[in-house]
């Protein structure tokens, strides 16, 4: 109890040390001893007014959503009795930031009281999802995370639809989007305050009840309490806490998880002494993310301070993961085996023929098939040799990233024997969106080779990562999911430091991001194109080894297969094909997710049939997904990542769902 307010104390100090370092910055060069006078005796200057109205503001919000974030993590971690809970990892933050987008879009937007009210709306929604999921599974500690973080995936997806379908009414969300303490008054932060305030007396209040409860409802009833109210009263407020952080400074993730650790190494353990260390530390935390963001891109530039605390939360992330009891899931199964269902598999070429018409065919201009066949034999129409010039390659580059990754997810799940295993969950897709983007941003002239180098690089770096942070033979499924995600989420942070720190591209970088064929040629195509005939057919030819190692290393070693040789092999193949399709087509996930599992589905796991037709299924995919983006909300153009992500989130919540642990 000594050491935990001790350490509550030396957050309150760090607090305001953070507060003020963080008034000091900014345009303007307004020295220390103005920002004592604007706050304190102002006298009407010109600095005087920058503080009262920008600085404070901003500093006083950073307060605001740090705590905010912190008390709503120590009451979802009492509620779910898990340690990795917090906002950003149940999908909470996700869920406001998809409600203010939306309101920005068809209502009149605003700030006040109101954001942080539209804000609950959508905190409520994406909580009672992720609820929902987990009890439906079951779930232990690591798969309630991961099915938070599949929902965060699809409502990020959704935001970032809305706003690109009216960026003129969106345009300012930009920043907010990524968790901005950017303040223009005092009107937003006072409302946050407020209401944050009340929401923080009642989990004081609740405090003593939570700590009954984390004991279990038998007990807790035989101790007279009333769970279900002290349950609901709980939920209500840590939706509360987490609307006001959101309302005022955008979307924030690992804020929560981070502070409520440091109190718990302080050696907190009761709900009131965890509040009384986290919630000042949380505040503290923000600031400090906010000052080291702008200290990393000058004083006068401007990174969102959600960017930096995922940098440096992501960490907090694995840690805490890593000292939990892993959830065990089964390995890859036999799926369909050789029952009727089978059959379908014969369907694959005739949707892989359909998603290839709808790509040429079908546009702001309608070609017919016959018009494109007599293209093809050089007697067709003006419009038809238009047709093909520009969605031959946009088609081909779609279809043969789509079958490059869909290849990736078939290898990574053979190798590690995991039915969660996938390009963007074990860390690739983010590892090599990194390297490319590096490479694309930073240096003055690129060979069109140099970006798949760069992302295939940066693939096997995350996967290395991934493997080793996730323990000896990546035995819990769930597990390696877990640390390549928060691989991810750290590779997320690093790409938009590149993406703040080179602006002229950064419309390039963005579309980048969210995975898109978009302006795509011919020079595209071949950029792809080479490498993916060189790497399709190692991937065909690795389904042998890749069947002996889905007998179990004893029997495997046994049939003479060189297990590590086979295994580095195979890994950093599927790194290759991985980051081949992020180095044209960006960074686009789940379609090695969803690919293999759909393939199993149909033929079972012997990689002899599954393979191809995984490499069929992800090609159909994410033409597709091209095609819907295209044409949904002509003329404007939806990212196909973006389109594939909206699918394929769902999807992975429910493979958790049928994957479940028989103990979670």
């Amino acid at each position: 109890m000594r050491r935990s307010l001790w350490v509550a104390g030396a957050g309150l100090a760090v607090l305001v040390l953070a507060a003020f370092a963080d008034m000091l910055q900014g345009s303007g060069g307004v020295a220390a001893s103005q920002v004592l006078t604007g706050l304190f005796d102002p006298n009407g200057t010109v600095e005087d007014g920058v503080v009262q109205s920008v600085r404070a503001p901003r500093a006083a919000a950073g307060v605001v959503a740090g705590g905010s974030l912190a008390a709503s993590a120590v009451l979802l971690q009492a509620l779910t009795r898990n340690r990795l809970a917090e906002p950003g990892t149940l999908g909470l933050t996700a869920g406001g930031g998809l409600a203010i987008a939306l309101w920005a879009t068809v209502g009149s937007g605003g700030g006040g009281l109101s954001a942080v009210l539209v804000a609950g709306a959508g905190v409520a929604i994406g909580g009672f999802v992720v609820l929902a999921l987990a009890l439906a599974a079951r779930a232990g500690p690591l798969r309630l995370v991961l099915a938070g973080m599949a929902v965060s995936l699809a409502l990020a997806a959704l935001t970032s639809a809305i706003q690109l379908l009216d960026e003129t009414r969106t345009a300012d969300l930009f920043f907010w989007g990524a968790g901005s303490l950017v303040q223009l008054g005092w009107d937003d932060v006072e409302a946050a305050a407020a209401v944050a305030t009340v929401a923080l007396g009642a989990a004081l209040v609740l405090a003593r009840p939570l700590d009954v409860a984390v004991l279990g409802a038998p007990a807790a009833r035989a101790l007279g309490q009333r769970t279900r109210a002290v349950t609901v009263a709980a939920a209500a407020a840590a939706v509360v806490l987490t609307a006001a952080a959101v309302g005022v400074s955008g979307p924030i993730a690992f804020v929560g998880l981070a502070a409520v650790a440091v109190a718990r190494a302080s050696g907190a353990s009761s709900r009131w002494e965890l509040l009384a260390v986290a919630v000042p530390w949380g505040g503290a935390l923000v600031l400090l993310a906010d000052v080291i963001g702008r200290l990393a891109l000058g004083a006068d530039a401007e990174m969102p301070v959600g960017v930096t605390c995922a940098i440096l939360g992501a960490p907090v992330l694995i840690l805490v993961a890593r000292r939990l009891p892993a959830d065990v899931a089964p390995v890859v199964t036999e799926g369909a085996g050789f029952s009727r269902r089978r059959g379908l598999a014969l369907a694959v070429p005739a949707l892989l023929t359909c998603s290839a018409l709808a790509g040429l065919c079908l546009g702001e201009l309608t070609v017919g098939p016959a018009d494109l066949a007599r293209a093809a034999a050089g007697a067709g129409s003006p419009l038809a040799d238009l047709a093909i010039d520009l969605r031959a390659p946009r088609l081909g580059v779609a279809m043969l990233a789509g079958g490059c990754l869909a290849a990736a997810g078939t290898i990574f799940q053979g190798v590690v024997r995991n039915p969660l295993a996938s390009p963007e969950v074990v860390g690739v897709t983010g590892g090599a969106s990194v390297g490319a983007l590096a490479l694309l941003l930073l240096a003055s002239s690129v060979p069109a080779w140099g970006l798949s180098v760069a992302a295939v690089a940066g693939g096997v770096a995350a996967l290395a990562a991934v493997l080793a942070l996730a323990g000896p033979r990546s035995a819990s499924p769930v597990r390696l999911a877990l640390m390549g995600l928060g691989v991810t989420a750290l590779c997320s942070g690093l790409t938009a430091v590149l993406v703040f720190r080179a602006d002229p591209a950064a419309t390039t970088a963005v579309t980048f991001l969210a995975g898109s064929t978009y302006g795509v040629g011919w020079r595209e195509l071949w950029l792809i194109a080479v490498p993916a005939l060189l790497l399709l057919p190692l991937a065909l030819l690795a389904g042998r080894a890749l069947d002996v190692l889905g007998l179990g290393d004893e029997t495997a070693a046994a049939l003479g297969l060189p297990l590590g040789a086979s295994r580095a092999a195979l890994l950093l193949l599927g790194a290759a094909l991985a980051g081949t399709a992020v180095a044209v087509a960006g960074a686009t996930a789940f379609v090695g997710l969803v690919a293999p599992h759909a393939g199993r589905l149909l033929v079972g796991s012997r990689h002899l049939l599954l393979t191809p037709v995984a490499i069929g299924l992800g090609m159909s995919l994410l033409a597709a997904g091209d095609v819907i983006g295209r044409l949904a909300f002509a003329p404007t153009e939806i990212p196909s990542g973006i389109v594939v992500a909206v699918i394929g989130a769902p999807y992975f919540a429910w493979l958790l769902l049928r994957t479940r642990a028989s103990a979670a």
